[in-house]
């Protein structure tokens, strides 16, 4: 099994970008573009555009036990035709938000008991 794609690269701006037909991954660090664009273009089955690399070294932090440092890892942005998506990556639009029924269940307070000293409230589900 070829392992160059490792992970799905998931923040903030990698899910704002994939409007644009863009996603992330963080890749094997010896990949290089045209092996990450087959092999997304296999695994996921769409046509890729265009292959963004950067490399970046690990930070270097410290904790109770001393420095350590994190991981080196390499990341991918990958451009994909227009309306091709991975299905890794899906994203709510405010159409999806409004079809979909809600699921909310209210409670209301019904019976009181009481025991010795205290007051106890009890919830119970709507039907």
């Amino acid at each position: 099994m070829n392992n160059t794609i490792k992970k799905a690269l998931v923040s903030e701006k990698s899910f704002g970008s994939v409007a644009h037909d863009k996603f992330t991954f963080i890749v094997d660090r010896k990949a290089d573009k045209e092996k990450i664009a087959r092999t997304c273009e296999r695994l996921f089955g769409v046509d890729v555009l265009d292959v963004n690399t950067a490399n970046y070294n690990g930070k270097v932090k410290t904790n109770k036990k001393g420095k350590g440092k994190r991981s080196d890892f390499k990341k991918a942005v990958i451009t994909l035709k227009k309306g091709q998506k991975i299905d890794l990556f899906e994203i709510e639009t405010e159409k999806d938000k409004k079809e979909k029924p809600r699921k909310a269940e209210k409670t209301e307070a019904k019976t009181v008991k009481e025991n010795k000293d205290t007051t106890v409230k009890v919830r119970e589900k709507k039907k």
